[in-house]
């Protein structure tokens, strides 16, 4: 090789290690602070929602490290890793969750209009003591109680809305969460294991320009969840929001999120061909978290999630 030609590939490793390192310090702001980024133009909701698959980046940047030969390049992709793992980290690695000695499972999907049958169908299968189906389109919910009328007797429905339990349904309350119809409901579940109350919720969508409804549900719900004095709490549904997501603060930080008891987010939608978003959530308070596990039935364009919950009092 040429003396020119040696300076010019140094020159362009030297070029590369400097980008690698502004990258790496990118990726670690973002990481840390995407909550902080501004709204405007529907950044915040994209930061917020896939702050997760940002850490692919840390493997791109550490073979492009590879190929750069800079020492100073592998330190630094470790401030991502960290951030990233810090973060997300446990919520990536399986639950370790002690088998429950009051059992109860719940099971939650939305189901896109005209898929509530089939849903409800392979949702049975699982033994759910309490199915709850959102987005039940025109006649479904009629069908559905139908097709869980013997194993499900007690049921409610409010709008696109539905709750089936083998236990009895007491105190139903429809909520509205702020925007003038119910697209939820409260109710208390009288178990083998004393009372539960269960909050069944379909938020509204959120869109890069248009996701206020969404976070003045979720706001509200929050505040409902927070004056709710409870001692046992399931909330359910399709909250159309990550973990990650600003929004959802008011919700996570009243109820604990039931783990994915496999490897990854339990990523629930879109279900084809591969989910990205993990917008279908089982959460609790004041009972023992359990797991969860998502599955695909029915022909909804969400995976529904199925946990599995100890009713006794943590």
């Amino acid at each position: 090789m040429s003396h020119a030609a040696h300076k010019r590939l140094t020159a362009g490793r030297m070029a590369a290690r400097l980008l690698i390192v502004l990258l790496s310090l990118a990726l670690t702001i973002v990481l840390v602070a995407h909550r902080s980024f501004p709204e405007r133009g529907g950044l915040g909701l994209f930061l917020d929602n896939l702050a997760p698959w940002l850490g692919l980046g840390v493997p791109l940047l550490f073979c492009w490290a590879l190929a750069a030969r800079g020492r100073i390049s592998f330190l630094v992709l470790l401030l991502p890793l960290v951030a990233w793992s810090w973060i997300f980290g446990a919520a990536f690695l399986p639950a370790n969750a002690p088998g429950p000695a009051a059992k109860f499972i719940v099971a939650t999907q939305n189901v896109h209009e005209d898929g509530a049958h089939s849903s409800a169908q392979g949702l049975l299968a699982t033994g759910a003591d309490l199915i709850s189906l959102q987005e039940l389109g025109e006649g479904q919910a009629q069908e559905v109680a139908a097709l869980l009328e013997e194993t499900h007797p007690h049921q409610y429905t409010v709008g696109t809305v539905g709750v089936y339990s083998k236990y009895p349904i007491l105190d139903e309350e429809p909520l509205d969460l702020g925007l003038g119809w119910s697209r939820a409901v409260k109710l208390r579940v009288r178990t083998d294991a004393g009372d539960v109350t269960v909050y069944a919720v379909h938020v509204a969508s959120a869109r890069p320009l248009e996701h206020a409804e969404r976070d003045l549900m979720l706001s509200n719900l929050g505040r409902t969840l927070a004056a709710d004095r409870s001692a046992k709490i399931i909330a359910l549904g399709d909250f159309n929001a990550t973990n990650a997501d600003r929004h959802f603060s008011p919700v996570s930080e009243q109820l604990n999120k039931v783990p994915h008891e496999g490897w990854g987010f339990g990523m629930t939608w879109p279900n084809r061909p591969m989910p990205m978003l993990g917008i279908d959530h089982v959460l609790v308070r004041g009972l023992d978290t359990g797991s969860s596990d998502t599955l695909a039935v029915g022909d909804s364009d969400h995976r529904a999630v199925i946990a599995t919950l100890d009713l006794a009092s943590e």
